[in-house]
């Protein structure tokens, strides 16, 4: 039937049933998703299966894995597809310690991997840099671990990045009399894209635009290197939603987290 058959890829009909491995470092190399082109790091990738144009990707663990070493995995595409694909899948993978899967697909996840969710976020990307705003104050590079922790500690407890984290290459901040008033890091992407990561203003300096003066200049610092930069942002953080907004940034996919 129309729906049981692919393309001819080598001269015969290939089932679209057919779930198939694709070499990590192929798959980065050929797709045109952003996602997967910026963030899926091939030599830290054991296994992509995909199915139609779903993928399964078990990768990034050393990056945002679980520590016990169990499957990491990323589930792109559309949802049926995803169904089909995760359904098959299930009996080939580990049980993850940790999902991220396009927010519309997660209901149709097999048990074991429906894990409790702990976050629902936007992967924004931009190629542009933001203009020098005439009144920006100044953003300086902070090597002090212990200024740029004083401030996370206070503000952002939960940070995916500290001072030492693999793969930052810098903070940028803001210094005040008594400490940091607003900090960021920029993280390299395994294509070299830099992805903008916990962008932390004081409280008591909120309101100031400080977080969108770091976040311009951490844009102009990625964009330096290769072009791109990206970052995560929890969907229901609308100030900085609008801040990434204003500075160019747009929505390329929106996934759900869930891990153990």
């Amino acid at each position: 039937g129309a729906h049981s058959r692919g393309h001819r890829a080598t001269g015969e009909d290939v089932p679209v049933e057919g779930l198939r491995e694709i070499d990590p470092y192929e798959l980065v190399a050929r797709s045109e998703h952003p996602f997967v082109r910026h963030q899926v790091d091939p030599a830290d990738t054991p296994l992509v299966l995909a199915l139609g144009d779903a993928l399964v990707i078990d990768g990034n663990r050393n990056r945002t894995g679980p520590s016990d070493g169990s499957p990491s995995l990323w589930c792109l595409g559309p949802t049926h597809d995803l169904a089909r694909l995760a359904a098959q899948a299930a009996d080939l993978v580990d049980e993850p310690g940790r999902v991220s899967v396009e927010a519309a697909a997660y209901d149709v996840l097999p048990t074991a991997w429906r894990l409790p969710v702990s976050g629902h976020w936007h992967w924004m990307l931009t190629h542009d840099a933001p203009p020098p705003h005439p009144l920006e104050p100044t953003v300086v590079e902070v090597t002090d671990a212990a200024l740029i922790d004083g401030l996370l500690d206070v503000a952002n407890p939960g940070s995916f990045a500290r001072p030492g984290s693999r793969g930052v290459e810098c903070w940028l901040g803001i210094p005040g009399d008594d400490g940091l008033l607003a900090v960021g890091a920029l993280y390299r992407d395994p294509s070299g894209a830099g992805h903008l990561r916990s962008v932390t203003t004081h409280p008591a300096a909120a309101g100031q635009g400080l977080g969108t003066s770091v976040s311009a200049a951490l844009t102009r610092r990625a964009l330096a290197v290769c072009g791109t930069a990206t970052l995560g942002v929890y969907v229901d953080n609308a100030p900085a939603l609008a801040v990434y907004d204003r500075l160019g940034f747009r929505t390329h996919v929106s996934f759900r987290s869930a891990k153990r």
